[in-house]
């Protein structure tokens, strides 16, 4: 089951909080206990609540048979006690409060709530989709941010980076892949590219980017 834990805080706490649940993420996944992850920041952007979405797939929870936006206690208690254990202390040391939903059923909500207005939610993908591009953009930019922490990163000018990003993107979704521009927006938030620096970046002009990236969230605090 993919559990969204929907951290409310402002922009300022959301930084500091990504680079916590980045390395919580991988070490979650190297254990087998977190299968994909979409961490994405939200603020700034009315009628959006600020909050940082950490979303989680847990391969010990199975989908519930009626697919809601609310979590059942049962399923709550299901939730692996060393990620429960995460979020109390950091949604306590920074005295914030999350909630838990369903991420599926919050895309699938979300998503009938657009079309029914007649607005297209991310190209009329369906959801396994949005949550496939979503994971995979955020495990590429979760790279990314540990290369340039560990200072292991070849890239000297965004047109570097910028392929690196894109013959990521070619080798997981196919490099023919239609959507790749939605898969994008998923590498780009967690970097902190807007989406002018980000279509910036894909013209390969001299917009720096990667200064962006490295002052703006925490690659060094």
């Amino acid at each position: 089951m993919f559990i969204h834990f929907d951290l409310q805080c402002d922009g300022k706490t959301q930084c500091k909080l990504h680079r916590v649940f980045r390395h919580k993420i991988k070490e979650w996944t190297d254990s087998g206990v977190v299968r994909r992850a979409v961490l994405t920041y939200h603020y700034n952007a009315p009628p959006t609540p600020d909050s940082l979405y950490v979303c989680l797939e847990l391969p010990a929870i199975e989908d519930p048979a009626i697919s809601e936006v609310g979590v059942s206690q049962e399923i709550v208690k299901r939730i692996p006690p060393k990620i429960l254990e995460c979020l109390d202390s950091v949604s306590q040391e920074s005295r914030i409060k999350y909630a838990i939903k369903n991420y599926k059923a919050e895309i699938e909500s979300n998503k009938s709530s657009h079309e029914q207005n007649g607005v297209s939610y991310y190209d009329g993908a369906p959801v396994e989709e949005i949550v496939r591009f979503a994971s995979i953009g955020t495990e590429i930019a979760m790279e990314v941010l540990d290369l340039l922490e560990e200072d292991r990163a070849a890239w000297s000018q965004d047109s570097e980076l910028s392929d690196f990003i894109f013959a990521r993107l070619g080798r997981k979704l196919g490099s023919d892949y239609r959507r790749m521009d939605l898969a994008l927006h998923f590498v780009c938030n967690p970097l902190g590219i807007s989406g002018r620096e980000g279509l910036v970046m894909i013209r390969h002009s001299g917009s720096p980017v990667l200064d962006t990236i490295k002052k703006g969230r925490g690659v060094r605090e």
